[in-house]
């Protein structure tokens, strides 16, 4: 009996020791859920910034922009702007236990993504303008057609087929996911046969920061160049590749630079590095400066000896984004 009553004595004893114990409380952490180049926003659009904090207690906020301290002390800042422009924020959280601080970017940009087209199940592409082009925001986009069946320069699409390989299928994008980020429009690119320029340009005739582009393989020219055709387009091995050429060029039309970006790479040994391009991409334009348009160039190693192309031109785009 005497050993009961000692194990429970001590039991007690632990139990009030442990009641007694102060629980530390740790520094206070952000975290933000935010795309890796920042915010990105149309103009006149609100934006909401939102920052989370674990152990929040206690706190104090502070907002700096562009490195200058705000007189503003909530933890949420709505933010707006009128025109194109970057700005840098910094949030900071102060409690009795530490503090944490976190680079919020934001970009107001001009975001290119066709949605406004409203194509549906009966009418899932345009490739005709009575004009001549399609104006979206401010970017102009050129289409020949001669309604004829013949067409070259931009269209626009909601199709997603991507096993049929013909030309009735040339307004499909190679992926069944539609535009990108799951939208539904996209645009989709011919390269003029008698070698006229393609170029998308700005309505104001001024120059810009382009700051990327979304690009995809069409489900015509994807599924040639896995398969060959009836005409004269091989299926691709070692050593071939199809490539797209972005070229940028001032108000004046001086060439400015350009970025290349394969959207089919058959030039390794090693046949499991070998790919055609079947989701969107971000192609990175920003090293192109201040230009006032952007000539798009289709090249393939599948070409006759007098510089004609086996593989059917077409590539699909789509957001379209503007710094300034």
């Amino acid at each position: 009996m005497r050993s009961i009553i000692f194990i429970t004595v001590v039991l007690a004893l632990v139990n009030v020791g442990c009641d007694n114990v102060e629980k530390d409380i740790p520094p206070p952490k952000i975290y933000i859920n935010m795309p890796d180049d920042g915010f990105e926003i149309e103009p006149d659009s609100v934006l909401l910034i939102e920052p989370k904090i674990t152990y929040d207690y206690n706190s104090r906020y502070e907002w700096k922009k562009n490195g200058v301290l705000l007189d503003y002390h909530e933890k949420e800042l709505k933010y707006e702007s009128p025109v194109l422009k970057s700005d840098t924020f910094q949030f900071a959280v102060f409690t009795p236990e530490g503090s944490d601080s976190i680079i919020i970017p934001v970009h107001t940009i001009i975001f290119v993504n066709f949605e406004e087209f409203g194509l549906d199940e009966y009418k899932t592409h345009i490739n005709y303008s009575s004009t001549g082009y399609f104006n979206s925001k401010g970017v102009i986009m050129p289409v020949i057609n001669d309604l004829q069946g013949y067409w070259s320069g931009f269209a626009v699409s909601i199709e997603t087929n991507t096993t049929e390989q013909s030309e009735e299928n040339q307004f499909s994008v190679y992926t069944t996911s539609g535009g990108a980020d799951r939208s539904a429009h996209f645009s989709v690119f011919r390269m003029d046969d008698n070698g006229n320029e393609n170029r998308m340009y700005f309505s104001d005739e001024e120059n810009h920061t382009l700051k990327s582009i979304s690009v995809n393989n069409s489900t015509y020219t994807a599924l040639t160049i896995k398969r060959g055709d009836d005409n004269n387009a091989t299926a691709f091995d070692y050593g071939d590749w199809y490539l797209l050429t972005i070229k940028g060029y001032d108000t004046n039309g001086l060439y400015a630079g350009k970025v290349e970006f394969y959207l089919a790479d058959y030039r390794f040994e090693n046949s499991n590095s070998r790919y055609v391009i079947s989701s969107w991409n971000t192609v990175d334009l920003r090293s192109l400066g201040r230009i006032n348009s952007i000539e798009f160039v289709l090249t393939s190693s599948d070409s006759t000896d007098t510089g004609i192309y086996n593989t059917p031109l077409y590539f699909c785009l789509d957001n379209v984004k503007i710094l300034d």
